[in-house]
């Protein structure tokens, strides 16, 4: 039997939210925008060419416009829906399918109306997801280097200081993409001891992300590829917080990606590599339709 979905809306700015299923007084009776998505591409044609050539293309934005009724306590569910959905005001559009979690980030495209007859209301509303692929809730952390506490203990000697744990050394760490389509990730970075110019190498896109800085202990550099928090933060080993973008190589590739599948990286530093613990999270899957 097909598994009916279940929705949340929530306005990131309030935390408020919306449940509809069929246990609430909010029912979605159609939904469109949330499969299939518009590609624009630019093409070229030479002197005599029959015909054009395809030189780029990309992916638009999604519409993912919402109908439905309320059924129960009418005035209450109506002020709720609207005070919820306000123009300008980010939101979190989930998609429940069983115990999987996907979700879109946009805000209102059309406010909602509300229309209907005693004992049934009908709503509609529209929401702009510039992001347009699912993501999951569910996160991926993998460890690409470091002082890892889930080892069976052993002492490890840092620069004078001794470690319970054991310190995990791979030239290579293969990081799992479970969805259909490229995610952004951010990397953490943690020195135990002084470490000079800590570098992450994609060997799929041959391309690098690097911290030009000597670390030193209890530092740490949170670097973010995902669009809207695109950056380093930069944490000294007093808790205090700055941007560390300064600090960053100018040939970073900033768009770095997960790919689908499997993906080869690299964990290097100039000086002191062994000092550092490093971590990697990103979406457990990114899909284009759900």
């Amino acid at each position: 039997m097909q598994t009916i979905p279940e929705y949340i809306c929530a306005n990131l700015d309030t935390g408020q939210s919306i449940h509809f299923a069929p246990d609430t007084w909010f029912w979605v009776t159609s939904i469109s925008g949330e499969d299939g998505l518009d590609i624009s591409f630019s093409e070229t044609q030479a002197a005599g060419q029959i015909g054009k050539s395809i030189n780029g293309r990309a992916v638009g934005s999604r519409s993912v416009t919402v109908t439905g009724d309320i059924v129960g306590d009418y005035d209450a569910s109506e002020r709720l829906l609207k005070r919820l959905i306000q123009a300008g005001a980010p939101l979190r559009w989930t998609k429940i399918l069983g115990t999987e979690r996907w979700y879109l980030d946009g805000e209102a495209q059309r406010l909602p109306e509300v229309d209907g007859e005693p004992g049934l209301l009908h709503f509609q509303f529209k929401i702009k997801c510039p992001y347009p692929y699912w993501r999951t809730e569910e996160t991926v952390t993998t460890m690409l280097g470091g002082l890892d506490s889930t080892w069976f203990p052993t002492p490890v000697s840092t620069a004078g200081s001794w470690y319970i744990s054991q310190y995990r050394q791979s030239l290579y760490t293969t990081v799992v993409n479970t969805g259909n389509q490229e995610t952004a990730f951010t990397l953490d970075l943690r020195a135990t001891a002084r470490v000079l110019n800590p570098m992450l190498w994609h060997n799929g896109t041959r391309t690098f992300i690097r911290l030009n800085k000597e670390m030193l202990p209890g530092e740490r550099a949170v670097i973010s590829t995902e669009e809207d928090k695109l950056g380093c933060t930069y944490y000294g080993a007093d808790g205090s917080e700055q941007d560390g973008f300064r600090w960053m190589d100018y040939d970073t590739d900033w768009w770095m990606t997960l790919a689908p599948g499997d993906n080869v990286l690299r964990l290097t530093a100039e000086e002191g590599r062994e000092n550092l613990t490093v971590t990697i999270k990103a979406p457990k899957g990114v899909a284009s339709n759900v």
